[in-house]
Order: structure tokens, then sequence, then C-alpha cells
């Protein structure tokens, strides 16, 4: 039982990029100030490590459709997405990670008629379980091999995402996931 939870939540996971509950996402990023970003012209997108229980569990076609959004976005920007990776300037490697969480909310409910002083105090408590995803980008330095910008957006991740409206969400995650680059030097942290 406890792992049929943990497949259904893997394949949650890989709508993160075709079906986020909200349509409003936001990155968080952070890099290294010392790489010089204006000299990047082409990037890797490096194959997803096989090795974690995570990465099985999304199939290669939703590999390559998250792909092909990142390229899609990055070459909008006048970058190239090579497949050589002696041809990149930088790498781009990408993780998909899921949480389930537990909403707990109090409310101080009003009794009939919605009068406060018309009886006893009621309070109410709402649970709601949800599933965070969070869509995760490094830029790595090929010649250090090290990360030098990452990127995250999370998303309540939908039950039911609607198949019609994937594309577009992957569209509308690579582009929120890839805003902050390349980075401003003068935001270093």
């Amino acid at each position: 039982m406890r792992l049929m939870l943990r497949a259904a939540t893997f394949a949650a996971l890989a709508y993160l990029m075709t079906g986020c509950a909200s349509t409003s996402l936001e990155a968080v990023s952070d890099f290294d100030a010392n790489f010089a970003f204006e000299k990047v012209q082409s990037l890797a997108i490096l194959p997803i490590d096989r090795t974690s229980a995570a990465e099985k569990l999304i199939s290669d076609m939703q590999v390559d459709r998250i792909n092909d959004a990142l390229t899609t976005e990055l070459e909008a920007r006048g970058y190239d997405v090579v497949v050589d990776r002696d041809d990149a300037d930088v790498y781009l490697a990408w993780h998909l990670v899921t949480r389930e969480k537990t909403d707990i909310r109090s409310y101080n409910a009003a009794s009939a008629y919605n009068c406060w002083r018309c009886g006893p105090p009621v309070s109410d408590v709402s649970v709601r379980q949800f599933v965070q995803g969070t869509f995760i980008v490094d830029l790595i330095d090929p010649d250090r091999n090290r990360s030098v910008w990452r990127s995250t957006i999370q998303s309540e991740l939908s039950t039911n995402p609607d198949p019609k409206d994937a594309a577009k969400n992957r569209a509308i995650a690579a582009k929120a996931v890839l805003a902050p680059f390349p980075p401003e030097v003068s935001e270093a942290p």
C-alpha cells in the first residue's frame, strides 16, 4: 500500500511540469557571483540520474517533454542547447522533488445565525493533505564541475491535471524557473 502511494506521489511529481495547481510560479535563485554568466551562449542538458527512486518513476517520455520545454525557453532567450557536452559553456541539470504536506487550520466559528454572543463559542478545525512539488534547475560549470546557478519553483500539485493543458503548463514552469537567468551580478547575495 505504501509503495503504491509513493508511486502515485512520484507520478504526480512529473505533473509539476504539466499540471500545477497554481499558475503563479515564482522562482527562488542563487548563484556564484564570480562566474562569468555573460559568456554563456550554449548549454547541454544532462541526463537525469536514474539511480534514485524518484527519478526511476519518471518516464522517459516525461523527461523528454521537460527537456523540450526547457530547450524551447532557452532558445527563445537566444541560447544554444547542444547535445555534445564539449560544445557547452555550462551544463543544465534538473530534479523533481515531492513532499507530502498537511495544512491544519483552526477557526473560531460563529454560533447560530452568525451571532457571536448568542451561544457557546465553536471552534472548527480543517485538515487538508496535499503534495508539494519542487522543480530544481542547476547550471554547472564544466571546468569546476560545480553548480554556479540554481533556481527552484514550488507548487501544490494537482491531483487530476488536464492533459490538454500539459504543454502550456510545462512552458509556464520552464519560463518561471529560468526567469532569474542570467542573474544580475549586482544582485549577488
